[in-house]
């Protein structure tokens, strides 16, 4: 795997072609090794939920068959789960925090052995919570980083040959200027994953706590048209004030100008 971080006895280094636009707060989360969950657990300070949108299973008989649908459950598939013998599960997932999607992450996983076909298949656990159950660190490699709508290439490539069509058309409801997205790659021994995962809105990074109660995108639905209203009315208020300075100004002029008369003194002259 290309090196994403490295490190010695005494430093961490991570290397990566971040796009410029990438803040501090959003390189944490697209650097998340297994653990997004804990991670914007932590950044939201609520539970974070796994709820599972679907899942398609395949297997292998033999190296030279070609896979076929696997309807679960199925002990005697999960206990024969084999290099030679693999299961593959393409799925999508949400991580939901307070009723909203903070993340849709869809992976295709490959499983070639008894003891994780239980713990992924029947038991349950989702991809974060495997590597901790396992006691395992996985092997990371972060493929692509974008900003805005998902590259047509990283949607199916390696993820798409599993999406029905109903589920490539629904990739447009995620389409969007404002969100965030990466591809990466987890691995372990006999457990194999390819994630792509779509943040909704970079906002949610800048103000949690606002994003998940809506403020967020009710000051961004703002149509134009109101912004050019208050700026002009702005503008009024300024050039009001401005005339009432000048006018202000010249009755102050005026009226020394008419003390100084009555007073018998000349304006502008000087005596001999």
């Amino acid at each position: 795997m290309t090196s994403f971080e490295s490190y010695s006895a005494k430093t961490t280094s991570i290397s990566y072609p971040w796009p410029p636009e990438v803040t501090g707060i959003e390189r944490i989360a697209l650097s998340a090794q297994g653990d997004l969950q804990r991670i914007l657990c932590a950044f939201f300070a609520r539970p974070i939920v796994i709820a599972l949108v679907y899942s398609h299973t395949l297997r292998q008989s033999s190296p030279q068959s070609p896979p076929e649908p696997l309807t679960l459950p199925n002990p005697q598939a999960v206990a024969s789960a084999s290099p030679t013998s693999p299961i593959t599960q393409t799925r999508q997932v949400h991580l939901q925090c307070g009723g909203k999607i903070a993340c849709t992450a869809t992976s295709i996983v490959r499983i070639t052995s008894p003891e994780v076909a239980h713990l992924f298949l029947e038991e349950k656990y989702a991809i974060g919570q495997m590597f901790r159950r396992l006691e395992k660190v996985p092997a990371f490699e972060l493929l692509s980083v974008g900003i805005g709508p998902v590259e047509q290439k990283e949607k199916y490539q390696g993820l798409g040959n599993s999406f029905s069509s109903s589920e490539k058309t629904s990739w447009s409801a995620l389409e969007s200027k404002k969100q965030l997205w990466r591809k990466y790659k987890l691995v372990i021994p006999d457990f194999e994953c390819e994630i792509l995962e779509v943040f909704p809105s970079r906002e949610m990074f800048m103000d949690g706590e606002g994003w998940l109660a809506g403020k967020t995108e009710q000051a961004s639905s703002l149509p134009e048209k109101d912004y050019d209203v208050n700026f002009t009315i702005r503008l009024s208020r300024t050039s009001q004030s401005f005339i009432l300075i000048i006018l202000v100004a010249c009755i102050l002029g005026a009226a020394f100008e008419g003390v100084l008369l009555y007073s018998g003194r000349a304006i502008n002259c000087h005596r001999a």
